[in-house]
């Protein structure tokens, strides 16, 4: 499994695998869930490593 650090540009991705909206990692909570701010807004989700990806952007 990826894990990704600080500042990751990842996808955030529904249960069946297709893309919900892109993010960057603010930090990694101690259940191994990911703290991500969401691209274009304001909003910290919470979000389970098995549904990010690597984004292959580096800034937005």
């Amino acid at each position: 499994m990826t894990t990704y650090q600080e500042g990751d540009y990842v996808y955030i991705l529904r249960e069946d695998g297709t893309v919900l909206t892109a993010g960057r990692v603010k930090r990694k909570r101690p259940d191994g869930r990911y703290k991500v701010r969401k691209a274009g807004r304001n909003q910290v989700v919470t979000v389970p490593p098995g549904r990010l990806a690597i984004h292959p952007q580096n800034g937005w």
